[in-house]
């Protein structure tokens, strides 16, 4: 593999701070996310043995059926397996979801608890 020299006079261009600071203010599109959705389902079914898979796999076949991101599906998911409280069918905001009776004193606090717990856990450090 050959190498074009640096403009500014070193052989590899990757030595040369001009370049190197050149290439980071270039916009360019990062690295792809591919979508995992079994091992998202392995990993959700590890973290919380509470869920049932077919809730887990329900919830983010909703999710995509009404058209949240795999991205926007993929955190969803993990938000909610880090709240004890949380349940699958917590991915799908309640105004997207097809049901006759939603307690919104229970959605109410499924949110809070949500920012309760981010709250906390952007507070909490690793022991050094």
């Amino acid at each position: 593999m050959t190498m074009n020299a640096c403009p500014h006079g070193l052989a590899n261009p990757g030595m040369c701070p001009d370049c190197r600071r050149q290439a980071r203010q270039q916009p360019h599109p990062g690295a792809p996310v591919h979508r995992a959705t079994d091992v998202l389902i392995a990993l959700a079914l590890a973290v919380r043995p509470d869920w049932p898979e077919p809730d887990v796999r329900a919830a983010l076949a909703a999710a995509h059926t009404v058209g949240m991101t795999w991205e926007q599906a993929l955190v969803g998911l993990v938000r909610l397996m880090v709240d004890g409280h949380a349940t699958p069918r917590e991915l799908i905001p309640p105004h997207h979801r097809i049901a006759r009776h939603v307690d919104p004193e229970a959605v109410r606090a499924s949110a809070s608890r949500g920012v309760e717990l981010a709250r906390h856990l952007l507070e909490e450090r690793d022991p050094p």
